[in-house]
């Protein structure tokens, strides 16, 4: 299981702002048994293919979904399929009040 750390602030709003969102945390909780297309991530949840994609991508940059390509006989020849990554996030008092101290101490 991936355990997310953080060294400054702006990474673990980065963080928190992907997670607040619903839509996002639906699209996670869609790819959390089995791999998904865009697609089929948007047909399940009744949002755009495109909005699907963007916030799978997002999920992929952070390290909690990985995509994988796979070839098709059919148009679209090459497609993206994700899956979530088992992850958790350990946040406390104390770790904000260190991540504070390091962004003063660089800034």
């Amino acid at each position: 299981m991936l355990t997310l750390s953080f060294s400054t602030l702006p990474e673990l709003v980065r963080l928190l702002s992907l997670l607040g969102n619903e839509q996002r945390l639906a699209v996670l909780g869609a790819i959390a048994a089995e791999e998904k297309y865009a697609r089929e991530v948007a047909e399940e949840l009744g949002i755009s293919r495109p909005l699907a994609a963007i916030y799978l991508r997002q999920l992929e940059k952070l390290g909690l979904a990985e995509g994988i390509s796979r070839t098709s006989d059919e148009p679209p020849y090459l497609r993206r399929c994700y899956r979530a990554v088992p992850f958790e996030v350990v946040l406390n008092l104390d770790l904000i009040v260190s991540l504070e101290r390091s962004k003063d101490e660089t800034g």
